[in-house]
Order: C-alpha cells, then structure tokens, then sequence
C-alpha cells in the first residue's frame, strides 16, 4: 500500500490480517481474501506482492516491506519473530484508527473557520468587483485560488516539513518549539517507540536491537538519535534505565519506568502497558492540540475580517465622499 492511503483503509487492512491470522489462517489463505477483485488496487498490489515475496523464501515482513512505513515494518517483524503476528497486525490497526478519528474531529472542527475564511476573502472581492464594475466571476476565481493555494501549501509544506525533521537535527528541533504542534509529535513518536521496543523485546531480540528499530520508528531525529546512543551504552554494559535516563530526549517518567521494569524482570509486560498508555495520551494529546490550532484558526479568520470590513468601509466613505466632492458640496 502507498504511505498515501488514509488512515482508515490502513486500519481495515491491518484488522483483518489480525483477524484472520487470529483465527489460525495461514497468511498465504489469507492473502487470497485480502486480494479480492472488490478491493482497491492498492490493496491488491500489496497482497499480490506479499504473495511472491513469500512464495520466494521471504518472512512475511519482508514481503510487504515495500508497501509499509519503517514503523509498521517495525512491529510487524518483531511481532512475527516473537508469534505474535496478529497482535502486531492488531496494534497497527488500534494505532490507525486512532489516527482516523483524530482527523476526523479535526475536520469536523476545521469545518466552520473554513467557511468563515471563504466569506472573509469572496465577499469583499465580490463587492470590490461589482463596485468597480468589473467581472464578478473573475474575482471568485481569483479569491478561490488565493484561498485554496494558501491552503495547500499550508498542507504539503507541513508534510515536507515533517519529513524533514525524520533527517535533520535542526528541522526537529524546530518543530519541538512549536507549542501545540509539538506535543502531539512527541505523544505519536512515544507510542510508536513503545510499541515496536515492546515487540522487540517480546520476540527475545536483543535490547539494543530494539532500541534502535523503535528509534527508527518513532520518525523523529532526535529520538532516533537518543535511541542510537542508549543501544551503544547497552552494548558497552550499561542497564537499559541508566542508558535511557542518559538522554535527554526521553521523558525522565518513562525512562524510570522502563528501568524499574527491566530490574523486576517485567520488561515485556511494562512495555506493552506503556505502549498502550501512550496511545491514550496521544489521542488526548492530539485532540486538545487540534481543538486549539482550530480555536488560533478562528481567530485569524476573525481578525481577517474585521480587517476587510474596515476596507470596505473605508471603500464605501471615499465613494460618498467622491460623490458629494462631484455635486460640490
């Protein structure tokens, strides 16, 4: 599948490789369910690829590694190596529709300043137009593609950005500046890394294995970094709490936690809790966040126009004025 698809098609797919292989179907059967001729063809590419990469000897991560993101590939090759292939598939759906009903309510409450920002920007240029007699449509045109270019590179600009900060320090850095944007990024990166650290562990791979694939997961440059770094000292002998507490990158909370647990041998069910915990803070995390960007929104679009109403009057004074200046008063 292309990193593309929503998240709501992402969790389909993801929930019914859980059921399905839940039930003791072999991924091979299943596969011919998931590539019906009624599915998109996405999801056909997928199946029919996972199909000849397992057919030539590949584990069933590897053959659809080149449909997932480095994070599903993550979890879904720990949770196969470990038997625990449906609890992977399982996970990535719950962590998918989380996805999908935050951006839900985000559309939901994007909706009404999104309409406001119409009016503000099509009603004066249609005044201004029919004042100036010049042509109406020319000026919505104009106001749409003002309104709708903004909006797109609003959208894709934010994405390039977000791509940028998996590779460079400073992007991420930024980014983490931002107050309502970065707690939402830092709650998402924190329930990836949990979720992949834990299926590591749970398919007995070494520590600093998992603690560099849950790095690579979380899609953020400086938590891959602290990642990479805790797997070295773990490498040189260190505990895994001491490497964790060592980086600043991780919450001081969540380090003592993970250490706590790795001396009372509890490390595989403290992750899972973890992982699971940081899915709730996350949709919280990303709820608050998007109520209040919807809120800074509204504001803008307010100020926008009160803005335009004032050039409107001032647009309609100087026409009473020019009129009374030509009947000489």
């Amino acid at each position: 599948m292309a990193t593309s698809i929503p998240p709501k098609r992402r969790a389909q797919f993801f929930r019914e490789l859980a059921q399905l292989t839940k039930s003791g179907i072999s991924v091979t059967k299943a596969a011919k369910v998931l590539g019906q001729d009624w599915r998109g063809g996405e999801v056909r590419r997928a199946v029919t690829q996972m199909e000849a990469g397992i057919a030539a000897g590949l584990s069933i991560a590897g053959a659809l590694q080149p449909n997932l993101t480095s994070m599903e590939h993550s979890i879904i090759e720990a949770a196969e190596r470990g038997g625990q292939l449906a609890q992977g598939f399982r996970h990535l759906e719950e962590y998918y529709q989380l996805l999908d009903k935050t951006h839900d309510k985000v559309r939901n409450a994007v909706l009404y300043p999104l309409c406001i920002l119409h009016a503000a920007v099509l009603l004066p240029a249609i005044v201004a137009a029919v004042t100036t007699k010049t042509s109406v449509l020319m000026a919505i045109a104009v106001g749409l593609a003002l309104i709708w270019g903004f909006l797109a590179i609003l959208w894709w600009g934010g994405r390039w950005v977000g791509r940028l900060a998996e590779r460079h320090e400073a992007v991420d850095r930024f980014l983490g500046w931002i107050p309502l944007v970065a707690p939402a990024r830092q709650a998402l990166a924190l329930a990836r890394w949990h979720a992949v650290f834990h299926f590591t562990i749970a398919s007995s791979q070494r520590i600093s294995d998992g603690l560099r694939q849950a790095g690579m997961a979380t899609q953020r440059f400086l938590l891959a970094k602290a990642s990479h770094r805790a797997a070295q000292s773990v490498e040189d002998g260190s505990e895994l709490g001491p490497a964790l507490l060592a980086q600043s990158a991780f919450p001081r909370e969540m380090s003592a936690t993970l250490a706590s647990a790795e001396f009372s041998g509890n490390l595989d069910t403290e992750t899972l809790r973890c992982s699971r915990e940081s899915m709730s803070e996350a949709a919280i995390t990303l709820e608050n966040s998007s109520q209040r960007l919807c809120r800074l929104l509204y504001g803008v679009v307010v100020i926008l126009i009160a803005w335009q109403i004032l050039q409107m009057a001032g647009m309609v004074a100087g026409q009473y004025q020019k009129a009374f200046t030509d009947l000489g008063f």
